[in-house]
Protein backbone atom coordinates (compact mmCIF):
# COMPACT_ATOMS: atom_id res chain seq x y z
CA UNK A 1 0.00 0.00 0.00
CA UNK A 2 2.85 2.46 0.79
CA UNK A 3 4.85 1.54 -2.09
CA UNK A 4 1.93 2.41 -4.17
CA UNK A 5 1.37 5.33 -2.68
CA UNK A 6 4.87 6.26 -3.27
CA UNK A 7 4.49 5.50 -7.02
CA UNK A 8 1.52 7.74 -7.24
CA UNK A 9 3.20 10.71 -5.60
CA UNK A 10 6.16 10.44 -7.68
CA UNK A 11 4.28 10.25 -11.16
CA UNK A 12 1.91 13.20 -9.80
CA UNK A 13 5.50 15.17 -8.95
CA UNK A 14 6.75 14.22 -12.72
CA UNK A 15 3.90 15.72 -14.22
CA UNK A 16 3.38 18.79 -12.53
CA UNK A 17 7.28 19.36 -13.54
CA UNK A 18 6.35 18.48 -16.89
CA UNK A 19 3.32 21.29 -17.35
CA UNK A 20 5.45 24.06 -15.66
CA UNK A 21 8.51 23.83 -17.34
CA UNK A 22 6.34 23.33 -20.78
CA UNK A 23 4.37 26.33 -19.69
CA UNK A 24 7.07 28.41 -18.54
CA UNK A 25 8.96 27.46 -22.39
CA UNK A 26 5.65 28.80 -23.85
CA UNK A 27 5.44 32.16 -21.88
CA UNK A 28 9.03 32.75 -22.71
CA UNK A 29 8.70 32.31 -26.65
CA UNK A 30 5.42 34.67 -26.07
CA UNK A 31 7.80 37.26 -24.54
CA UNK A 32 10.76 36.90 -27.11
CA UNK A 33 8.61 37.47 -29.78
CA UNK A 34 5.56 39.53 -29.19
CA UNK A 35 3.38 36.52 -30.18
CA UNK A 36 0.42 35.06 -27.97
CA UNK A 37 -0.50 31.17 -27.90
CA UNK A 38 -4.04 29.85 -28.29
CA UNK A 39 -4.32 30.00 -24.66
CA UNK A 40 -3.48 33.10 -23.79
CA UNK A 41 -5.36 34.63 -26.64
CA UNK A 42 -8.63 32.81 -24.87
CA UNK A 43 -7.83 33.97 -21.25
CA UNK A 44 -7.94 37.54 -22.64
CA UNK A 45 -11.33 36.66 -24.51
CA UNK A 46 -12.69 37.12 -20.51
CA UNK A 47 -11.18 40.94 -19.88
CA UNK A 48 -14.31 42.40 -21.63
CA UNK A 49 -12.69 44.81 -24.01
CA UNK A 50 -14.74 46.24 -26.18
CA UNK A 51 -15.37 49.12 -28.82
CA UNK A 52 -15.97 52.53 -26.75
CA UNK A 53 -19.04 54.65 -28.77
CA UNK A 54 -16.46 56.64 -30.87
CA UNK A 55 -14.97 53.53 -32.20
CA UNK A 56 -18.55 52.53 -33.05
CA UNK A 57 -19.63 55.41 -34.71
CA UNK A 58 -16.35 55.28 -36.56
CA UNK A 59 -17.45 51.93 -38.06
CA UNK A 60 -20.78 52.93 -38.71
CA UNK A 61 -18.81 55.92 -40.99
CA UNK A 62 -16.52 53.37 -42.67
CA UNK A 63 -19.13 50.67 -44.08
CA UNK A 64 -21.19 53.61 -45.24
CA UNK A 65 -17.36 55.02 -47.30
CA UNK A 66 -17.18 57.78 -45.48
CA UNK A 67 -13.99 57.08 -43.84
CA UNK A 68 -10.88 55.73 -45.52
CA UNK A 69 -8.66 55.21 -42.50
CA UNK A 70 -9.75 53.92 -38.90
CA UNK A 71 -6.87 53.69 -36.10
CA UNK A 72 -8.02 52.12 -32.98
CA UNK A 73 -5.93 51.29 -30.06
CA UNK A 74 -6.25 49.39 -26.93
CA UNK A 75 -6.49 51.77 -24.04
CA UNK A 76 -8.56 51.81 -20.70
CA UNK A 77 -9.58 48.49 -21.06
CA UNK A 78 -11.45 49.71 -24.40
CA UNK A 79 -11.11 49.15 -28.11
CA UNK A 80 -10.32 53.09 -28.19
CA UNK A 81 -10.52 55.45 -31.77
CA UNK A 82 -6.77 57.48 -32.11
CA UNK A 83 -7.22 58.94 -35.64
CA UNK A 84 -9.59 58.60 -38.46
CA UNK A 85 -9.25 60.37 -42.32
CA UNK A 86 -11.73 60.78 -44.64
CA UNK A 87 -9.75 60.72 -47.69
CA UNK A 88 -10.36 61.33 -50.96
CA UNK A 89 -11.49 59.36 -54.45
CA UNK A 90 -7.75 57.78 -54.87
CA UNK A 91 -7.12 55.25 -52.06
CA UNK A 92 -2.90 55.37 -53.23
CA UNK A 93 -3.02 59.27 -52.10
CA UNK A 94 -4.69 58.60 -48.87
CA UNK A 95 -2.08 56.10 -47.99
CA UNK A 96 0.76 58.32 -48.75
CA UNK A 97 -1.11 61.16 -46.79
CA UNK A 98 -1.71 58.77 -43.58
CA UNK A 99 0.93 55.78 -43.25
CA UNK A 100 3.03 55.10 -41.94
CA UNK A 101 2.80 58.73 -40.21
CA UNK A 102 -0.34 58.36 -38.32
CA UNK A 103 1.75 55.56 -35.98
CA UNK A 104 3.93 55.84 -33.31
CA UNK A 105 6.92 52.90 -33.43
CA UNK A 106 5.83 52.17 -29.52
CA UNK A 107 2.38 52.31 -29.56
CA UNK A 108 0.69 48.79 -30.85
CA UNK A 109 -2.28 49.58 -32.83
CA UNK A 110 -5.01 48.21 -35.55
CA UNK A 111 -5.59 50.09 -38.81
CA UNK A 112 -8.49 49.40 -41.25
CA UNK A 113 -7.95 50.95 -44.76
CA UNK A 114 -10.45 51.03 -46.90
CA UNK A 115 -9.60 50.51 -50.42
CA UNK A 116 -12.66 51.20 -52.80
CA UNK A 117 -15.41 49.53 -51.98
CA UNK A 118 -17.09 48.99 -48.22
CA UNK A 119 -15.94 44.96 -48.70
CA UNK A 120 -12.55 46.20 -49.45
CA UNK A 121 -10.87 46.97 -46.00
CA UNK A 122 -7.32 46.21 -44.98
CA UNK A 123 -6.34 44.98 -41.59
CA UNK A 124 -3.24 45.94 -40.11
CA UNK A 125 -2.12 44.83 -37.07
CA UNK A 126 0.81 46.63 -36.04
CA UNK A 127 3.06 46.37 -33.07
CA UNK A 128 6.64 47.33 -33.58
CA UNK A 129 9.68 45.07 -32.26
CA UNK A 130 10.44 47.90 -29.68
CA UNK A 131 7.35 48.11 -28.01
CA UNK A 132 6.22 46.91 -24.66
CA UNK A 133 5.80 43.12 -24.66
CA UNK A 134 2.44 43.59 -22.52
CA UNK A 135 0.74 46.01 -25.31
CA UNK A 136 1.69 43.74 -27.76
CA UNK A 137 0.28 40.69 -25.83
CA UNK A 138 -2.99 42.66 -25.45
CA UNK A 139 -3.40 43.59 -28.93
CA UNK A 140 -3.35 40.08 -30.17
CA UNK A 141 -5.64 38.72 -27.54
CA UNK A 142 -8.02 41.41 -29.06
CA UNK A 143 -7.72 40.76 -32.32
CA UNK A 144 -10.67 38.68 -32.68
CA UNK A 145 -12.92 40.58 -30.54
CA UNK A 146 -11.88 43.66 -32.71
CA UNK A 147 -12.62 41.54 -36.08
CA UNK A 148 -15.92 40.76 -34.83
CA UNK A 149 -16.75 44.88 -33.47
CA UNK A 150 -16.61 45.83 -37.14
CA UNK A 151 -17.19 42.89 -39.26
CA UNK A 152 -15.43 40.32 -40.44
CA UNK A 153 -17.00 39.95 -43.82
CA UNK A 154 -16.03 43.54 -44.52
CA UNK A 155 -12.32 42.59 -44.39
CA UNK A 156 -10.62 41.17 -47.64
CA UNK A 157 -6.58 41.09 -46.23
CA UNK A 158 -5.27 40.80 -42.84
CA UNK A 159 -1.70 41.95 -41.97
CA UNK A 160 0.54 41.88 -39.62
CA UNK A 161 3.53 44.63 -39.62
CA UNK A 162 6.09 44.74 -37.11
CA UNK A 163 8.55 48.11 -38.74
CA UNK A 164 6.93 51.30 -39.86
CA UNK A 165 9.15 50.90 -43.23
CA UNK A 166 6.63 48.28 -43.83
CA UNK A 167 3.71 50.14 -44.29
CA UNK A 168 4.87 52.95 -47.28
CA UNK A 169 3.32 52.57 -50.31
CA UNK A 170 5.61 50.52 -52.24
CA UNK A 171 6.64 47.87 -49.54
CA UNK A 172 2.02 47.78 -49.32
CA UNK A 173 1.61 46.91 -53.54
CA UNK A 174 4.32 44.29 -52.91
CA UNK A 175 2.23 42.90 -50.71
CA UNK A 176 -0.98 43.06 -52.36
CA UNK A 177 0.98 42.10 -55.48
CA UNK A 178 1.27 38.71 -53.76
CA UNK A 179 -2.15 38.60 -52.47
CA UNK A 180 -3.38 38.77 -56.10
CA UNK A 181 -1.04 36.25 -57.96
CA UNK A 182 -2.56 33.53 -55.66
CA UNK A 183 -4.08 30.79 -58.07
CA UNK A 184 -8.06 30.67 -58.49
CA UNK A 185 -10.64 29.94 -55.74
CA UNK A 186 -11.64 26.87 -55.55
CA UNK A 187 -15.59 26.46 -56.33
CA UNK A 188 -16.08 26.45 -52.34
CA UNK A 189 -13.94 29.29 -51.60
CA UNK A 190 -15.94 31.61 -54.33
CA UNK A 191 -19.09 30.65 -52.43
CA UNK A 192 -17.85 31.81 -49.29
CA UNK A 193 -16.51 34.72 -50.94
CA UNK A 194 -19.83 35.57 -52.45
CA UNK A 195 -21.76 34.84 -49.46
CA UNK A 196 -19.61 37.15 -47.45
CA UNK A 197 -20.22 40.26 -49.63
CA UNK A 198 -23.85 39.58 -49.84
CA UNK A 199 -23.98 39.04 -46.23
CA UNK A 200 -21.82 42.76 -45.75
CA UNK A 201 -24.11 44.38 -48.28
CA UNK A 202 -27.18 43.41 -46.66
CA UNK A 203 -25.74 44.00 -42.72
CA UNK A 204 -24.90 47.73 -44.38
CA UNK A 205 -27.75 48.25 -46.17
CA UNK A 206 -30.22 46.59 -42.50
CA UNK A 207 -30.86 48.25 -39.30
CA UNK A 208 -27.13 49.93 -37.75
CA UNK A 209 -28.27 49.33 -34.27
CA UNK A 210 -28.72 45.24 -34.52
CA UNK A 211 -25.92 42.91 -35.13
CA UNK A 212 -27.12 40.45 -37.70
CA UNK A 213 -29.63 40.61 -40.75
CA UNK A 214 -33.10 41.16 -39.50
CA UNK A 215 -35.61 39.06 -42.51
CA UNK A 216 -39.08 40.02 -42.63
CA UNK A 217 -41.27 37.28 -40.50
CA UNK A 218 -44.37 36.10 -43.17
CA UNK A 219 -47.50 36.32 -41.96
CA UNK A 220 -48.06 32.30 -41.50
CA UNK A 221 -45.35 32.23 -39.42
CA UNK A 222 -46.55 34.95 -37.10
CA UNK A 223 -49.56 33.47 -36.28
CA UNK A 224 -47.98 30.32 -35.84
CA UNK A 225 -45.72 31.55 -33.40
CA UNK A 226 -48.38 34.10 -31.79
CA UNK A 227 -50.40 30.56 -31.46
CA UNK A 228 -47.41 28.87 -29.68
CA UNK A 229 -47.46 31.31 -27.03
CA UNK A 230 -50.79 31.18 -26.38
CA UNK A 231 -50.73 27.28 -26.24
CA UNK A 232 -52.53 26.53 -29.44
CA UNK A 233 -49.37 24.99 -30.71
CA UNK A 234 -46.65 22.67 -29.03
CA UNK A 235 -44.25 22.67 -32.13
CA UNK A 236 -43.41 25.47 -35.03
CA UNK A 237 -40.61 25.42 -37.45
CA UNK A 238 -39.56 27.71 -39.39
CA UNK A 239 -36.36 28.16 -42.52
CA UNK A 240 -35.12 31.33 -43.96
CA UNK A 241 -36.29 31.77 -47.52
CA UNK A 242 -33.02 32.56 -49.09
CA UNK A 243 -34.22 33.45 -52.92
CA UNK A 244 -37.39 36.15 -51.34
CA UNK A 245 -35.02 36.98 -47.97
CA UNK A 246 -38.09 35.77 -45.50
CA UNK A 247 -38.85 33.81 -42.46
CA UNK A 248 -41.15 31.07 -43.63
CA UNK A 249 -43.07 28.76 -42.31
CA UNK A 250 -42.30 24.85 -42.48
CA UNK A 251 -44.90 23.05 -40.39
CA UNK A 252 -47.15 23.00 -37.18
CA UNK A 253 -48.56 20.72 -34.81
CA UNK A 254 -50.61 21.02 -31.80
CA UNK A 255 -49.55 18.15 -29.72
CA UNK A 256 -46.70 16.84 -30.67
CA UNK A 257 -45.22 14.33 -28.49
CA UNK A 258 -41.80 15.10 -26.64
CA UNK A 259 -40.41 11.43 -28.06
CA UNK A 260 -41.43 12.51 -31.52
CA UNK A 261 -39.37 15.48 -31.52
CA UNK A 262 -36.06 14.36 -33.07
CA UNK A 263 -37.82 12.91 -35.66
CA UNK A 264 -39.17 16.40 -36.86
CA UNK A 265 -35.44 17.90 -36.85
CA UNK A 266 -34.00 17.96 -40.49
CA UNK A 267 -30.78 16.35 -40.93
CA UNK A 268 -29.51 17.98 -44.17
CA UNK A 269 -31.63 21.84 -44.09
CA UNK A 270 -30.96 24.56 -41.74
CA UNK A 271 -34.18 24.87 -39.38
CA UNK A 272 -35.48 27.30 -36.63
CA UNK A 273 -37.78 25.03 -34.54
CA UNK A 274 -40.00 25.79 -31.38
CA UNK A 275 -41.55 23.12 -28.99
CA UNK A 276 -43.79 23.97 -26.20
CA UNK A 277 -43.51 21.77 -23.21
CA UNK A 278 -46.12 21.92 -20.57
CA UNK A 279 -45.21 19.51 -17.82
CA UNK A 280 -46.33 19.61 -14.02
CA UNK A 281 -43.70 19.73 -10.87
CA UNK A 282 -44.63 18.70 -7.67
CA UNK A 283 -47.98 20.56 -8.08
CA UNK A 284 -46.72 23.76 -10.60
CA UNK A 285 -47.59 23.89 -14.20
CA UNK A 286 -44.29 24.32 -16.33
CA UNK A 287 -44.85 26.02 -19.57
CA UNK A 288 -41.14 25.70 -20.95
CA UNK A 289 -40.57 26.37 -24.84
CA UNK A 290 -37.24 25.36 -26.56
CA UNK A 291 -35.63 26.80 -29.11
CA UNK A 292 -33.75 24.55 -31.42
CA UNK A 293 -31.40 26.09 -34.24
CA UNK A 294 -30.29 23.23 -36.27
CA UNK A 295 -27.65 23.68 -38.89
CA UNK A 296 -26.35 20.41 -40.49
CA UNK A 297 -23.15 20.28 -42.14
CA UNK A 298 -24.19 18.59 -45.27
CA UNK A 299 -26.93 19.64 -47.75
CA UNK A 300 -26.99 23.37 -46.97
CA UNK A 301 -24.91 25.78 -49.23
CA UNK A 302 -22.17 28.02 -47.28
CA UNK A 303 -24.62 31.39 -47.88
CA UNK A 304 -27.71 29.19 -46.83
CA UNK A 305 -25.94 28.54 -43.05
CA UNK A 306 -24.22 31.77 -43.00
CA UNK A 307 -27.50 33.64 -43.10
CA UNK A 308 -29.35 31.12 -40.64
CA UNK A 309 -26.62 32.35 -38.08
CA UNK A 310 -26.74 36.29 -39.08
CA UNK A 311 -30.64 35.84 -39.07
CA UNK A 312 -31.00 33.91 -35.71
CA UNK A 313 -30.15 37.16 -33.09
CA UNK A 314 -33.07 40.07 -34.63
CA UNK A 315 -35.47 36.99 -35.28
CA UNK A 316 -35.08 36.09 -31.79
CA UNK A 317 -35.78 39.29 -31.02
CA UNK A 318 -39.25 40.10 -32.61
CA UNK A 319 -40.03 36.72 -31.59
CA UNK A 320 -39.67 37.59 -27.84
CA UNK A 321 -40.64 41.40 -28.28
CA UNK A 322 -43.66 41.37 -30.32
CA UNK A 323 -44.52 37.90 -30.60
CA UNK A 324 -45.18 36.68 -26.73
CA UNK A 325 -43.00 33.69 -27.05
CA UNK A 326 -40.72 33.29 -23.56
CA UNK A 327 -38.11 31.05 -24.48
CA UNK A 328 -36.85 29.00 -21.78
CA UNK A 329 -33.66 27.53 -23.41
CA UNK A 330 -31.47 27.60 -26.37
CA UNK A 331 -30.06 24.31 -28.17
CA UNK A 332 -27.86 24.12 -31.29
CA UNK A 333 -28.09 21.28 -32.96
CA UNK A 334 -25.09 20.33 -36.16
Amino acid sequence: MVIKFVVILIMVIVFWRFVVYHTTRKYLAAKADGTVHDEIKDMACQTGIRANDATKNAFNKGKQAKLRLIKVVVKNEELTLNYEYAGTANWRDDWKATLPECVDSFEPCFILFRMNTIHEWILITFADDRAPVKEKMLLAATCATFKSEFGQCYIQFERHITDRKDLSIDSFESWLKTKSDVGPMSEVEQELHNAQQERATVAHTGPQHMKGVAFPIDRNAEDALRKLAKGELNFVQLSVDTLNEAIKLEGTQDNLDAQDLAKKISRDKPRYTFFRFDHNWEGTIFNSVLFIYSLPASGSSIKERMLYSSCKGPFLDTVTRHLGVEISRKVISK
